[in-house]
């Protein structure tokens, strides 16, 4: 039972992206031409921010290293 709840949830959170992007009422063609967009643009911000992301966090440490005395 749990299992019918989560794929319907699942479906309608599909559903309401879809009525955000309003590609619901696109046609076939494009849909094509605004999922050739939007994957690669996002791939590109998650890529992004991982890199960004990890790389703070490593200089965080690294000055915390620092503030304590603590040579690594």
């Amino acid at each position: 039972m749990a299992v019918k709840r989560l794929m319907t949830y699942l479906y309608w959170l599909y559903y309401q992206y879809k009525l955000i992007t309003c590609s619901e009422l696109m046609v076939p063609c494009e849909k094509l031409v605004f999922y050739t967009v939007i994957v690669p643009m996002f791939a590109v911000i998650v890529y992004t921010v991982y890199i960004f992301i990890t790389m703070q966090i490593n200089l965080a440490f690294r000055f915390f290293l620092l503030v304590f005395g603590i040579h690594g």
